[in-house]
């Protein structure tokens, strides 16, 4: 933990209106404003990769706010950010959200939607940002928009646009309990930090009475995917409110070495602490117990009272210096740790280490992207030079010639000399179906009844037997009938019983009704199952053919609206 030995008053401690004009001299100013400027730069360098989508194919330099559910993680971010989060009943964070905060003349905010992962899970092939909503310049409105957003990416099977008016609200239909998919939040202003960062999901130790049990993983195993990145710095946010051992997202860091590298820690609520356990507190933020290499911040957030009232960010930083300097034990800190206590100076740590970081490893970044252009641009060789003078007329054709393969297929082709018997990706689909179709009929023939013209419990001579069974029909069950037996005191005593009116030596048809019955029952669920293979069949068939038709359009997004 490296900390500042310059003795620092509490009253020298950054305000919320002198975060960027440090005092000292005009050669100072001027190195700290370049620096600054840097910063900045290599921020903005950032965030133009990550809208891009470079993340998918390199591992950028990035942060992530890590904490257990209720450990004051979304004040945590509305005091960096001076923004409010949704705080409404069922409206903890369900999603990852994106921050992306950069210095700018006039406040604005932009929020949008980012789509990596489809319904099921699976990474998507060509990731999808969409601006959710138009630019918003009053704070006031972003608490509903974020709200929106994430019932957005919990549902993304409707109109993203219905959300906007609460229009979702009126439509059934099922809600992912937690996404991969994240909102994106791109706010600016004269009070904004350079800092972009990641809030997800409060890890979790049980679920609510009807809830998922799987959710806890789920959770646990979407954090790690973030923190795991080796370009990652974790912003563990621990609360002083519960016991340090009962949070579960210190066990994810303690469990790797390498992130206790990466990582930040925060201690939130220390108003909550018990009286008799401020010194054991202290010492985790002095770094002397549960180490971080990168040392721990302490921060004091609005309670619920004042947050019901409307407390500006302004107000809520200059209430923060006022506790930390006029507390105990916090005012009696040593001079090296004060530069620890508050918000604004983690955003500023935050802030250098991710530039810090972003400037050492962009070098290496710039080659990854220059490597992966080279493959594309050798990939792109391959193909013929594209000619799309009218591309509605391109689409049109290649759909033309798609539905036309089909039918092809559809009718039966024959195969070709060259194709390998064993492959089954080479098999025509009429004859894979037809192949299926052939197993149904085998089926339904071995149901057929084993009529046995003996008695059941008669001890007939084998000899008897066989020549008996050997008068049996060539068209009848072959070996392997899964049909019932029925003997001929069964069958007389069933056309016996069955008889009504009928002329002496004459049986009622309904025997051989019950009989067919008896038999055909067991059909429905061939049928289903052989229906069931031929739709996969039908289905494996047609992925393959829309793969050679729409594959080389796999990376501008055409290939997979095919699918």
């Amino acid at each position: 933990m490296s900390d500042s030995n310059s003795s620092t008053s509490w009253n020298n401690i950054p305000s919320p209106a002198s975060t960027s004009s440090p005092t000292g001299s005009d050669q100072g100013n001027t190195f700290m404003q370049t620096y600054t400027a840097r910063r900045r730069q290599i921020l903005d360098v950032l965030n133009v990769l990550t809208s891009l989508g470079i993340q998918n194919d390199i591992d950028l330099p990035r942060a992530a706010v890590l904490g257990s559910q209720s450990a004051g993680k979304s004040s945590l971010i509305e005091s960096m950010s001076g923004i409010s989060l949704p705080r409404a009943s069922g409206t903890c964070t369900r999603c990852p959200m994106e921050c992306r905060l950069q210095f700018g003349e006039t406040w604005s905010c932009n929020v949008m939607l980012r789509f990596e992962f489809d319904s099921n899970g699976k990474k998507l092939s060509t990731p999808r940002e969409v601006s959710f909503g138009g630019l918003i310049s009053d704070k006031a409105d972003v608490t509903a928009r974020l709200r929106r957003a994430q019932r957005a990416i919990l549902r993304p099977s409707i109109d993203a646009n219905k959300f906007l008016d609460d229009s979702d609200l009126e439509t059934n239909g099922p809600s992912l309990s937690f996404s991969k998919n994240y909102v994106c939040i791109h706010v600016r202003g004269p009070e904004v930090p350079d800092l972009t960062f990641y809030d997800l999901p409060g890890i979790i130790a049980n679920v609510s009475d009807g809830g998922n049990e799987k959710d806890i993983q789920l959770v646990e195993d979407l954090a790690k995917l973030y923190i795991n990145q080796p370009n990652c710095i974790v912003l563990l946010v621990i609360t002083c409110e519960t016991d340090f051992e009962n949070q579960g997202a210190y066990r994810l860091i303690k469990a790797d070495e390498s992130l206790k590298t990466r990582t930040v820690g925060v201690l939130t609520k220390p108003d909550r602490i018990e009286p008799g356990n401020e010194q054991r507190w202290l010492k985790i933020l002095r770094n002397e117990s549960n180490t971080l290499e990168n040392g721990w911040f302490a921060v004091k957030q609005p309670d619920f009272q004042q947050l019901e009232r409307g407390i500006s960010w302004e107000a809520a930083r200059i209430g923060e210096r006022d506790y930390f300097s006029s507390t105990q034990p916090w005012s009696s800190l040593e001079d090296k740790h004060r530069n620890r206590i508050g918000s604004i100076a983690l955003a500023d740590h935050l802030g250098q280490m991710l530039s810090d970081l972003a400037s050492t490893k962009l070098p290496a970044i710039l080659a990854s992207i220059n490597r992966l252009l080279e493959d594309v641009d050798e990939e792109l060789k391959q193909y013929p030079a594209p000619t799309y003078d009218d591309p509605k007329r391109e689409i049109i054709m290649l759909l033309r010639n798609f539905t036309k393969d089909v039918a092809k297929h559809i009718e039966g082709l024959p195969p070709s000399c060259t194709d390998d018997p064993a492959d089954p990706s080479t098999a025509g689909l009429v004859y894979s179906i037809n192949k299926e179709y052939e197993e149904f009929r085998l089926q339904v023939h071995r149901t057929a009844p084993q009529f046995r013209p003996w008695e059941r419990v008669d001890g007939i001579n084998p000899s008897v037997r066989r020549n008996l069974l050997k008068e049996v029909k060539v068209d009848d069950p072959p070996s392997g009938c899964t049909g019932n037996e029925f003997y001929i005191e069964e069958v007389m005593d069933l056309a016996e019983r069955s008889r009504t009116r009928e002329l002496p030596g004459n049986y009622p048809f309904a025997v051989k009704v019950t009989y067919i019955d008896e038999t055909i029952r067991s059909w429905m669920g061939l049928a289903e199952k052989c229906f069931e293979k031929v739709r996969d069949r039908m289905i494996d068939h047609i992925n393959r053919l829309v793969q050679n038709h729409f594959g080389r359009y796999a990376h501008g997004g055409l290939l997979e609206t095919v699918k």
